[in-house]
């Protein structure tokens, strides 16, 4: 599981598992509805993004989005 806590640490996630499905961009973008550029961008940590585009990339790269509690040891 991967913890994020900055909007790079988000982007980081979704090009880490785009590049382990070994998919394009390109691919990536036009499964999720949104443009090469903005994925790019926000893969690069360069942009702040619309939460439903960051969900409908998720989908597109078969990721939950998990918010719980932080622990006391976290």
């Amino acid at each position: 599981m991967t913890t994020v806590q900055t909007m790079a640490d988000a982007g980081a996630a979704l090009r880490t598992r785009r590049a382990e499905l070994d998919l394009s961009q390109a691919t990536v973008a036009a499964r999720a509805g949104v443009s090469r550029e903005w994925l790019n961008a926000v893969e690069n940590g360069k942009s702040r993004f619309d939460f439903q585009l960051f969900l409908a990339t998720c989908e597109a790269l078969d990721l939950d989005v998990l918010v719980r509690r932080r622990t006391a040891d976290a």
